[in-house]
């Protein structure tokens, strides 16, 4: 297990240090110059003007926006559970610790334009994410920074992870929409965050607080509701990249090519058995 690890682990960095380019022309969308209202309990509706599209129907529309989200946060706080359920509509069958980059992403129609939303999340293991860091801050759109309700150690570290985005050029303040997540609050636990407490550093922070869970499917229209607010946020700025069908179906190409190259470098090189 360790040994599959460590090759992931390269795998990993040696893809995204040889191809970061093409990593990048997939979200090649500028950051956002617009200042925004924090996210407020009372937007969270679903808009009868928003749906989710499959990638055939999606082939119709002949221009679409794309916009990177990432989330941050210590491991196990939740944060594949709760794109996993943006993204599919469910909790996942099973879970795992994340190494390297989790990548999803999900189409939605608002106001008759396609919008693309990539969520990407790394590990929150500083082990896995010291080679691929200065990649996935690239072309940041949104931040979205989760906690576990249950354990304060991960609440204390939302310091960390904003200095982080400080350093790597992504500030969180009104230039780039940011949103606080805490996460697994159907968990009974004594020693658990205060909504109090996170709410104070949300605002010392400029955040929206949110407290959901991943994983209760009566929470599953909250979820959506926090992301697709974001969503809506990202929709109204301007300007941003528009790529056309063909531009993307171009890049993707591209880049799975690199991706077999890489695998084929990376075997050649003996990083696997």
């Amino acid at each position: 297990m360790k040994f599959v690890k460590f090759f992931l682990e390269k795998f990993v960095k040696f893809f995204l240090e040889k191809f970061s380019s093409e990593v990048d022309a997939l979200t090649d969308v500028g950051v956002v110059r617009k200042p925004y209202p924090l996210v407020g309990s009372q937007t969270l509706s679903r808009s009868p003007l928003t749906k989710t599209v499959s990638n055939q129907h999606a082939k119709q529309y002949h221009s679409k926006r794309v916009f990177k989200v990432i989330i941050l946060g210590d491991a196990g706080v939740g944060k594949t559970c709760l794109s996993f359920r943006f993204c599919n509509g469910r909790f996942p069958a099973q879970t795992e610790a994340t190494i390297g980059v989790d990548f999803r992403e999900r189409s939605v129609i608002i106001d008759s334009e396609l919008i693309r939303i990539q969520l990407w999340d790394t590990a929150g293991q500083e082990r896995y994410r010291h080679s691929i860091v200065s990649h996935y801050y690239r072309n940041v759109n949104a931040v979205v920074f989760v906690y576990d309700i249950t354990c304060p150690s991960s609440f204390r570290s939302l310091s960390s992870w904003i200095g982080e985005c400080h350093k790597y050029s992504v500030s969180a303040n009104n230039d780039t929409p940011h949103i606080l997540i805490g996460n697994k609050c159907d968990l009974k636990c004594e020693d658990r965050v205060k909504t109090d407490l996170a709410q104070m550093f949300a605002d010392q922070n400029d955040m929206a607080l949110f407290e959901t869970s991943a994983l209760v499917d009566s929470e599953a229209d909250h979820v959506e509701s926090i992301f697709m607010t974001l969503v809506h946020k990202l929709q109204q700025s301007k300007p941003m990249h528009v790529q056309s069908d063909a531009e993307r179906a171009q890049k993707e190409e591209r880049l799975l090519l690199k991706a077999d190259e890489a695998a084929k470098l990376a075997e050649e090189q003996g990083w696997c058995c």
